[in-house]
């Protein structure tokens, strides 16, 4: 069973991602205007390949679970690609299940396709086939509305070996027509125009993978003879830090020692310093001060939500999430907690908190700039202690608000120690 699982698991990934690699092709802000009819006929052709692998494995893999005897059929002996497809779409007929004759022609002619592109030869009933379904006898002629009718087969063949393993009389209505919408869905079509908003990611991701490619190498530097930070220490020791997370300190204070001496696996990574830094002072300007957010506002909004005072447990916070500025205003005022803010100044520390919640996805520029760029550039920590705290900032008060919404439970740094971090970066001074 693990070995059917493995094989369901990889077809349907392969799908998945020629579908996603096609929308980032088409998307790419750096891909030249080249032929999309190219670029359709390929990932047409790569698509049929691995739909008709994945339909044939699934009518195999799942006989064993047919309660009602159709998928044997398919594998009658000596039997042609025609008269197997046929067999079981009569056999689904025979047992009551009215399934669309439409999606088993189209998917012999895929059949034919796949056999045409695997081997590189044609057969002359197979071609007659596919003109008589309305597909081109020639590889490099798939078009787009193609691509969508192989992926409208794929989905329909998948739903109907499921039902089979559905008992009988859970099956549908004999009278009833089985597919799975009325018009056949389409493959979105994407224009590759960036908005600002996908500069903004743009910006963000640029961040999140200098962070982690820095982040390879800082862990193979840290476990090498010349620089092992659990060098001297005991196995009780080392569990005991990383259960903790006290391990951090040591573990980047032996990269910054091999930054220092420039270690060739860290020193290579100097050149992406600048860039992150304006990738960083880009986004806090595009992304950050239009929101009407900055450091003040966001310390402001951060005393009143990590204050003791800030009734964390009142259920009226849940509402933050789906409720607008105003609305919440005036529900607030009906449920008004006892504290030393007035209900202006609650609602906008709390909305504050939503917008950090929404512009910082992840803890990235933290961990970038309090330890990635100080081991890799140390010619200039101080410059990225004084991003790092901005950071620090500003995820303390995202997570203040989430804590709050969704937990009703006030933000510690013992849920998440983002100071550590900056006082590791004032270390590297």
């Amino acid at each position: 069973m693990s070995e059917i699982r493995e094989f369901i698991d990889a077809y349907s990934d392969d799908l998945i991602y020629l579908l996603e690699a096609r929308r980032a092709l088409l998307t790419h802000p750096l891909r030249g205007e080249y032929a999309e009819d190219l670029l359709n006929a390929s990932f047409c052709r790569l698509f049929i390949v691995t739909v008709v692998q994945a339909i044939e494995f699934m009518l195999n893999a799942w006989q064993e679970r047919d309660h009602i005897g159709i998928l044997n059929h398919y594998f009658s002996n000596q039997a042609s690609n025609g008269d197997r497809v046929n067999a079981l779409y009569s056999a689904f007929q025979q047992a009551g299940i009215n399934v669309d004759r439409e999606v088993f022609e189209d998917y012999l002619a895929i059949k034919y396709l796949r056999n045409t592109i695997v081997h590189g030869r044609w057969k002359n009933h197979e071609k007659e086939w596919l003109d008589l379904r309305g597909f081109p006898t020639d590889v490099r002629k798939f078009t787009k509305e193609h691509l969508d009718r192989v992926h409208h087969v794929y989905q329909n063949m998948m739903f109907y070996i499921f039902l089979t393993t559905v008992p009988s009389r859970q099956a549908p209505k004999p009278n009833c027509l089985v597919r799975l919408k009325e018009e056949m869905t389409r493959i979105r079509d994407e224009h590759g125009i960036l908005r600002l908003s996908d500069i903004n990611r743009i910006f963000w991701q640029n961040l999140e993978r200098i962070d982690w490619l820095i982040y390879q190498d800082i862990e193979k530097v840290v476990v090498s003879n010349e620089y092992n930070w659990t060098r001297e220490l005991s196995k009780e020791q080392i569990e005991t830090l990383v259960r903790t997370g006290k391990h951090k300190r040591l573990l980047f204070l032996a990269a910054w020692r091999a930054g220092r001496n420039n270690h060739p696996l860290l020193a290579r990574h100097r050149p992406l310093a600048n860039d992150a830094l304006v990738f960083w002072r880009k986004y806090w300007e595009w992304a950050v001060l239009p929101q009407g957010l900055d450091e003040s506002r966001i310390n402001q909004a951060l005393r009143v939500l990590v204050s003791p005072d800030f009734p964390v447990e009142l259920p009226v916070w849940s509402a933050l999430g789906f409720l607008e500025k105003q609305d919440f205003e005036e529900l607030l005022k009906k449920a008004i907690p006892t504290a030393p803010w007035n209900t202006q100044e609650l609602v906008q520390a709390l909305y504050t908190g939503k917008l950090a919640y929404q512009i910082f996805p992840n803890a990235t520029p933290l961990t970038l700039f309090a330890v990635r760029l100080p081991i890799v550039d140390p010619e200039n920590v101080s410059v990225y202690c004084e991003e790092a705290k901005r950071a620090r900032d500003a995820l303390k008060l995202r997570d203040a608000w989430y804590y709050c919404v969704e937990r009703h439970k006030r933000f510690t740094n013992e849920d998440y120690d983002y100071d550590q971090y900056i006082q590791i970066c004032q270390e590297f001074k």
